[in-house]
């Protein structure tokens, strides 16, 4: 390795090695999915129901897939799936310099960052089809966001080692930052790397394969400016090249202690209640001295709004950090794909609350007074104008909610097979099998349910006398509106959402991580894993 500095730690080069091997061993699978249904495809065709359930089956098999689509030679959407993509045939991608660029090259192909049809930045990962006489007939891909793509691997490594990973295209983007902030800025023209020191550190980066550099930067908090050392190297697979880095901060002392205290289980409900004052007050007070004023009082950590038990953040409509005490690196960035350890979608779940009037969620974040360790927090969003938003929350420490990867994906897999299930025997056949408690849908505390979009309970297997009410206005014990988090999320194409909840296996309400997946135009399917225990 020719190092810019000598590395300190000979293990974050191992460190690195290993990581490196794990990411290449997920693209391979997806490569080797890809080529599976590219197979089947030459039999098949590029359109019909045959061909869109080849591409359901693959990403069944691939669990952070967001989407795949049949593309033919003439740039046209020929088959997509999930559901909720079909509305894409027919269309014409040519004007995408990465559809024309996978169809020129006839290989498997590996996109730079781009705006998706599918309505997100990902990467499209693809295979050519051929025909039996080895005429070039299109692609099919599988579309993932990196951040959901790589979270599995990269979130339990972090947790491991310390080590925080970045990964760069050449051309400067990011791929992946253990830093949320900066997924989606490019190294070389974004200006938050607008020093002189940090544009050579990114132009050493991108322009030299392998290497190791120390600079100066925010650390993983954003709460401090700290001198760091990077170490990476080169991953290199069909067309593309990726510059995948450890960092490390060099200053070892400890963060200071900070003023949010954290509660106890037998002090919550009272917590709530002060939280809801706090930030109902604090609404009406910034609508009377306007954001910027308001902003400014709510960073300054001395004054009113750091209490000893609260601190109040406030985003802009389009996820635009305007305050955040603990975290002032982070002002003026947009935060659109702050997620949770476990994947949950922190930023759209707020702008979902703000936009109908605000309410509760849960999610887990980064405690300032315990070293910004991840926990538990149940927060209340509160909207000021049509324009912007603020929020506070308190942590709740004794719930340890960071669930096994593993668990995870087994969860999204049980989803997606649940889905596969309606769309192979259609929804009134379905929403019966979810329901007959002597099918394997009906697994305990890993049951599947369902809900209309205007909230009508269709499947809840363990509690009948529930099935065919109208729950949008359902609020857990907390005042969590659950299902209509549930409906909103899966309107926006699935994911995470946190509930408490009643689990059948113990007969307690525990709080539960589901994950739910739009099952057509009108309804969704979902399933939970409970943490076993409860918030009191």
């Amino acid at each position: 390795m020719n190092n810019s500095v000598n590395v300190q730690d000979s293990s974050m080069v191992l460190a690195l090695d290993r990581i490196i091997t794990e990411i290449q061993d997920e693209l391979d699978l997806v490569k080797e999915q890809n080529k599976i249904s590219a197979e089947s495809l030459k039999r098949s065709g590029l359109s019909g129901s045959e061909a869109t359930k080849i591409l359901s089956e693959k990403l069944s098999n691939v669990t952070h897939g967001h989407s795949s689509l049949i593309i033919s030679k003439e740039n046209d959407v020929t088959a997509a799936s999930p559901i909720q993509f079909t509305s894409l045939i027919g269309s014409n991608l040519g004007y995408q310099n990465e559809t024309r660029f996978a169809n020129e090259r006839k290989e498997p192909v590996i996109s730079n960052i781009f705006y998706l049809e599918e309505g997100f930045y990902g990467i499209s990962i693809s295979y050519p089809i051929f025909s039996d006489k080895n005429e070039y007939l299109g692609y099919t891909d599988v579309t993932i966001r990196p951040e959901e793509f790589l979270r599995p691997i990269l979130v339990p490594f972090t947790e491991q080692t310390g080590y925080e990973v970045f990964i760069l295209e050449t051309g400067g983007m990011t791929v992946y930052e253990t830093s949320e902030a900066e997924i989606g800025t490019n190294v070389l023209t974004d200006p938050i790397y607008d020093t002189n020191e940090m544009r050579n550190v990114s132009r050493t980066v991108v322009e030299n394969k392998e290497g190791a550099i120390e600079y100066t930067f925010w650390n993983q908090n954003w709460d401090k400016q700290v001198r760091r050392e990077a170490v990476w190297t080169s991953l290199e697979q069909d067309n593309q090249e990726w510059r995948i880095g450890l960092v490390k901060n060099l200053d070892d002392s400890n963060n200071e202690n900070r003023s949010v205290s954290q509660i106890s289980s037998s002090d919550l409900d009272t917590s709530i209640s002060d939280l809801k004052q706090f930030v109902q007050d604090t609404a009406v007070a910034a609508r009377m001295k306007g954001k910027e004023n308001a902003c400014a009082d709510f960073n300054n950590l001395s004054g009113a709004y750091v209490t000893d038990d609260m601190y109040i953040f406030a985003y802009d409509m389009n996820g635009t950090t305007l305050a955040l005490p603990y975290q002032q690196g982070l002002i003026g960035k947009s935060r659109m794909d702050l997620a949770d350890v476990n994947g949950l979608s922190i930023m759209p779940a707020f702008l979902d609350a703000a936009k109908r009037g605000g309410g509760f969620l849960y999610y887990i974040y980064k405690n300032p007074q315990n070293e910004y360790q991840n926990q538990l927090k149940l927060s209340l969003i509160e909207p000021v104008d049509e324009n912007w938003f603020i929020g506070s929350g308190v942590y709740v420490p004794w719930i340890n909610a960071e669930l096994n990867q593993e668990d995870i994906k087994a969860l999204i897999n049980r989803v997606k097979h649940a889905v596969s299930h309606a769309q192979e025997v259609g929804k009134e056949q379905a929403v019966k099998d979810f329901n007959d408690i002597n099918q394997s849908f009906a697994n305990g505390g890993s049951y599947i349910f369902a809900y209309g979009y205007d909230g009508t309970t269709l499947a809840l297997p363990y509690q009948p006398e529930i099935i065919g009410t109208n729950r949008m206005n359902y609020l857990d014990m907390y005042g969590v509106p659950i299902i209509a988090q549930e409906i909103y999320t899966a309107e926006r194409g699935g994911g995470f959402v946190y509930v408490v909840y009643y689990n059948p296996d113990t007969a307690n309400n525990e709080l539960k991580l589901c994950y739910v997946l739009p099952a057509g135009d009108d309804w969704l399917i979902g399933s939970g894993i409970y943490t076993g225990t409860n918030l009191i």
